[in-house]
């Protein structure tokens, strides 16, 4: 028999009750969506706002939405119906979408995480949800780091996964003059950041709580899943509490990238516009910090159409060497889409041909 989770408000709901005060901003009734696998993580997530939801200062209405790929057969479908009868018992609203990975070429996984987002705002935006709630944990940032620091990542990815995600617009208050859900985005949240993996199935066994295994996350020809099997049992073995210690790693790298945006945008005052070419005097470019230009050829380049995966560490440092040695001449550093770097004695120029 199923314990009931508000009788059972353990350590780890206590600790989500509190980043969502101080660290997602969500207030005194706000409307979550929650995004549910089936998966422990996000069950756990369920179950824990679930037990919050109704107590004093919280208030909170909660709906869970389930993104069903199509890529696992009837596991996947088993993992929708799951979902579905868990949102029953706890007498929560349920959405449901449905992709369709047919002819999907390429990243398969890229494609998945971006249409589930995709799907997961639409929800959001039609059951009047503010908020996006998604269950990574401590041990999935301390993943992302190590993934990111072997990619020779720099500040901003180094950041990791977020509490709060920016740059992608404000939670609409329904309480506003202007509530309309097709102008505003919702927030994505990620009350877990602080709880471990163990924690999670701690608490998931103290309620009686199934949840459904996706047998792919066991497969070690992925990054992630090698990392989670061989690596992170070694990093919790040498130093407990790994994964909360990489949380608090990315915050402050999150600080640092903000005071090193703030310099950047202190050297973009320096650019000068000649129609759809930017260029900046090479003497002052040279003055700049390393960090700083790199940020700010990165940022320009950016703006002239190159995604920043085309932009690793290694084209990054091809121009910022150009840029501050003491050569003279003409130099050309031609990027994807016609985008295109000059170097000359007096200027660096960033435009398209």
């Amino acid at each position: 028999m199923r314990v009931n989770a508000n009788n059972h408000y353990s350590r780890m709901v206590k600790q989500i009750a509190h980043t969502l005060r101080r660290r997602c901003g969500i207030g005194e009734g706000s409307h979550i969506l929650i995004a549910v696998s089936g998966g422990a993580d996000s069950v756990a997530l369920l179950r824990a706002l679930d037990a919050i939801k109704g107590r004093r200062r919280w208030r909170l209405s909660l709906t869970v939405g389930h993104v069903q790929h199509h890529l696992r057969g009837k596991d996947a479908e088993g993992d929708a119906l799951f979902v579905e009868e868990l949102a029953r018992q706890l007498k929560l609203p349920r959405l449901r979408r449905d992709l369709d990975a047919s002819g999907i070429q390429g990243n398969v996984e890229a494609w998945a995480r971006r249409e589930r987002y995709r799907a997961l705002r639409e929800m959001a935006r039609e059951c009047g949800a503010g908020f996006i709630a998604t269950a990574h944990h401590a041990d999935d940032q301390l993943e992302t780091l190590l993934m990111r620091m072997l990619r020779g990542a720099g500040t901003r990815g180094m950041s990791g996964i977020g509490y709060r995600v920016s740059g992608v617009g404000e939670a609409f208050d329904t309480s506003s003059r202007n509530p309309n859900p097709e102008t505003r985005i919702p927030t994505t949240i990620r009350p877990m950041l602080a709880v471990t993996r163990t924690q999670v199935l701690d608490y998931l066994h103290a309620i009686n709580q199934p949840w459904r295994e996706d047998h792919t996350n066991a497969d070690v020809t992925r990054w992630r899943a090698r990392l989670r099997q061989d690596v992170l049992p070694v990093l919790e073995e040498i130093r407990p509490n790994a994964g909360r210690k990489a949380t608090a790693f990315a915050q402050q790298m999150r600080d640092v990238h903000r005071v090193l945006n703030d310099a950047i945008d202190d050297a973009k005052q320096l650019v000068e516009h000649e129609g759809d070419e930017r260029w900046i005097d090479r003497v002052a470019a040279r003055q700049m910090r390393r960090v700083v230009l790199s940020g700010l050829l990165r940022e320009l380049l950016n703006e002239a159409g190159v995604h920043g995966d085309k932009l690793g560490v290694n084209q990054i440092g091809k121009l910022v060497r150009a840029v501050r040695d003491k050569e003279g001449g003409e130099r050309m550093f031609g990027f994807k889409g016609g985008v295109f770097v000059v170097v000359t004695r007096d200027r660096v120029r960033v435009g398209r041909g």
